[in-house]
């Protein structure tokens, strides 16, 4: 279950916020701190049992964790003649206070779907390894998975979002960030040809505001932003993988509220009615718009519930009579036609293509959640022959 953050102990800006800081190109430098994230910088060696993770890029990062490119390499044996095998895996590495129950809820989850047949599922990013860290700022989760691009496309999404309800799960924060792409043979690529592939590393040092030390234990010596992916050879990679499982839960225990952004939040938790797979196709159908369309399907700018709303409204028509609460609009609203409204970010579509994935769309949104079409019907609908050609 997906928990509300938790407020870390006060220190007021602790850190001096340089230019990536500025950028929003770099984590929450002030958690920092006791409870917050594992200081860690490009170099550092973290040891598990026989195998050691050497940090060689940065990744990306959240609320709850940073994820680093690292090099694995085993400890090499007595007795053993050829140098122990070296392989590229993503390290994620969650907060120490909340972020350790998400990462214990994402390897659960990854866990039980490891176990539906022999390798899960193609478009579902498994765990490969999973241990805790003890830090300067607290005991750290830590998962091992392979190693993912930054970008979305492909009917596999949908594909793999019903795969997880036919097992009783509710991913519950399908967005933007959340489908990543496989780099294909990555095994078989060297260290210098992936760090191409990746994109320069941009890092400045992290250093305190004031007092008697430039730097503090609790924070790594440099900040850095995460990969471009701005390397050759990136732009025909296809294959996604659902990843982040932190929020997750079994479809028979909803939890009380989702932490998804508001531009993807299905509107009937506003309205007393519990998350289902139901409001999975919601996010899904977001995600699809926004990778067609170019822009978010309900942008509320603000993240303020009451105007999601009112932009629902706005496209779909007024809230069903039985839902009157505390997301009431009973005023008069100027009417925005969806079709159109769809149409001036994918005009590079077909005709036949916008009526057909709009069709769709509008099953997937309805405001009513039980008469939203699945994820696997909306997956077989997109392999009709006007919209696989989108894929």
């Amino acid at each position: 279950m997906c928990q509300q953050q938790q407020t870390l102990p006060h220190h007021a800006w602790l850190y001096r916020h340089t230019t990536l800081v500025m950028q929003e190109l770099v984590e929450n430098v002030e958690c920092y701190v006791p409870g917050g994230y594992h200081p860690t910088d490009i170099g550092d060696t973290i040891a598990n049992g026989q195998d050691s993770y050497t940090v060689a890029h940065k990744l990306g990062h959240g609320a709850y964790s940073t994820v680093w490119l690292v090099k694995r390499q085993r400890k090499h044996c007595v007795g053993q003649q050829d140098p122990p095998p070296v392989s590229f895996h993503a390290l994620k590495i969650f907060r120490s206070n909340i972020g350790n129950m998400r990462g214990d809820n994402e390897l659960h989850f990854l866990q039980r779907l490891g176990q539906v047949g022999k390798f899960g599922h193609p478009n579902i990013a498994m765990v490969e390894d999973s241990f805790t860290i003890l830090g300067p700022n607290g005991q750290h989760q830590c998962l091992v998975s392979p190693v993912l691009g930054l970008t979305l496309h492909s009917i596999s999404t949908k594909n793999a979002v019903a795969f997880l309800h036919s097992h009783g799960i509710c991913h519950s924060d399908l967005t933007l960030s959340h489908i990543a792409i496989a780099i294909p043979d990555i095994q078989s690529v060297s260290e210098s040809r992936l760090l191409e592939l990746l994109g320069p590393i941009k890092d400045e040092p992290l250093r305190l505001r004031k007092g008697p030390v430039p730097r503090s234990k609790h924070g790594p010596k440099r900040v850095v932003a995460a990969a471009s992916f701005s390397g050759p050879d990136l732009s025909s990679l296809t294959s996604i993988r659902v990843i982040d499982f932190g929020c997750a839960f079994l479809s028979s225990s909803p939890p009380p509220t989702l932490g998804c952004p508001v531009d993807f939040f299905p509107p009937e938790l506003l309205f007393g009615y519990p998350a289902t797979t139901h409001s999975d196709v919601w996010q899904l159908a977001a995600l699809l718009y926004y990778i067609y369309a170019n822009h978010y399907m309900f942008q509320s700018g603000l993240q303020i519930y009451t105007l999601l709303v009112r932009f629902i409204v706005q496209h779909y028509g007024p809230v069903p009579s039985n839902w009157r609460g505390k997301y009431w609009y009973n005023g008069e609203m100027s009417v925005v036609c969806f079709e159109e409204f769809f149409a001036e970010g994918a005009s590079y579509l077909s005709a036949v293509q916008r009526d057909e994935l709009t069709r769709l769309l509008r099953d997937m949104v309805t405001w009513e959640p039980s008469r939203r079409i699945s994820a696997a019907e909306a997956h077989q609908r997109l392999q009709s022959p006007a919209l696989s050609s989108m894929q």
